[in-house]
């Protein structure tokens, strides 16, 4: 399986996420830089989204942001707001955090019916649940997937950076059961190109990185793998 630059860069999400409390300069600089970079979307935090809108729109960008995030613990008032503000402040696509207090107390519906208004209001824009693989088990994360499924969500997320890391196993644990059904997001822990490849070897369709940079700088100038 011959995995190229172009393969790896074009689905990235590309984050700060390594920077704790980022100025609106270096959030600024981050924005800029990856505008020289063909990444699937640049994820800012939802302060930050007003000021690096237009910049990225003005380049053909996306702009992508996270709702409730990083643990999922907001009310629900809370976090539909936050979805609404952050849409109208310019993001592109959403990646909303399920409550996962509530479903780890096995409140199944409630967790269902607290998403659904999310779906409404991206009016097909996409939207990925962050799930919380790494705290659940093989059967809690196919009833996660369940759960976006009924709900029209396309878009798994592993996890959150925060501690978090994403395994090739957790990956090919939805691939490998609902194939194109459902796409997979790997975040959390991918911070090489071997990790990437990983990845994508596993089945994921989008990668989270805050090692966005060092991932595609590491290529050949082939777009190869190198010595994989």
């Amino acid at each position: 399986m011959n995995i190229t630059k172009k393969d790896v860069e074009s689905i990235i999400d590309a984050s700060l996420g390594a920077t704790p409390a980022p100025t609106l300069n270096q959030v600024d600089k981050f924005v800029k830089k990856t505008l020289n970079y063909n990444f699937a979307a640049t994820l800012t935090e939802p302060f930050f989204i007003r000021y690096n809108a237009d910049t990225l729109h003005g380049k053909g960008k996306k702009l992508v942001s996270v709702i409730s995030y990083p643990l999922g613990g907001m009310t629900h008032e809370a976090k539909l707001y936050q979805a609404q503000q952050a849409l109208k402040d310019g993001a592109d696509e959403l990646d909303i955090s399920m409550d996962i207090s509530a479903f780890k107390s096995h409140k199944y519906n409630y967790v269902k019916e607290e998403l659904k208004p999310f779906v409404d209001i991206m009016e097909g824009r996409i939207c990925k649940l962050i799930y919380f693989a790494s705290l659940l088990s093989a059967d809690e994360q196919i009833r996660a997937c369940e759960i976006a499924l009924e709900l029209g969500i396309p878009f798994m997320k592993t996890n959150t950076g925060y501690g978090f890391v994403t395994t090739p196993e957790q990956v090919k644990l939805v691939k490998d059961r609902y194939g194109n059904s459902l796409k997979v997001m790997a975040s959390g822990g991918v911070r090489t190109k071997e990790d990437a490849i990983t990845m994508i070897k596993a089945g994921a369709d989008r990668i989270a990185t805050s090692s966005a940079f060092n991932i595609v700088d590491s290529f050949n100038d082939d777009g190869g793998i190198g010595n994989e």
